[in-house]
């Protein structure tokens, strides 16, 4: 049981505690979706809405690209509260989107957080950038730099 292995338990559980937020967004506008604003608040508020900004157009999200987005979105924040732009004082985060055609193009920054030393191999958290916009024609990609985190997410936006 998942009780008797606390490790386990508590990496699961905030996955869940994302998916249960993003489901509640999504039920409170009919089901069928929800804005990327709304989103990115749920997933970064609680790290302090004076650390990060938000640049985009109001943009509906279908409900499973949300919820894609949602799993993504929860695995940067949680990388920069550990050991980015959020694990440190004067760390900051700008998230930008736009919308070309069907296509989503979404850029993750980190700024003024520790220096990246050294990156470990690919946990869950990589290999769930590396595939969770497949399904929309889809890819991220992330850089390390002196700077901070860079993470580039492009997806096709389906049809509602």
């Amino acid at each position: 049981m998942l009780q008797d292995q606390p490790r386990i338990w508590a990496s699961i559980d905030q996955r869940l505690r994302a998916l249960v937020a993003t489901d509640d967004l999504i039920a409170k506008v009919d089901g069928s979706g929800c804005d990327i604003r709304d989103l990115l608040l749920s997933e970064l508020g609680p790290y302090g809405h004076v650390r990060f900004t938000l640049n985009g157009e109001p943009l509906f999200l279908p409900a499973k690209l949300a919820v894609s987005l949602a799993l993504i979105f929860h695995e940067l924040a949680t990388n920069a509260g550990k050991y980015g732009a959020f694990s440190s004082a004067r760390g900051l985060l700008q998230v930008s989107w736009s919308v070309s055609g069907d296509r989503l193009n979404i850029a993750w920054d980190e700024t003024e957080g520790p220096p990246i030393a050294s990156v470990g191999p690919a946990g869950f958290g990589t290999k769930l950038l590396n595939s969770a916009l497949t399904p929309f024609d889809g890819k991220s990609e992330i850089t390390f730099l002196k700077t901070g985190v860079h993470c580039t997410m492009q997806c096709r936006i389906p049809l509602a």
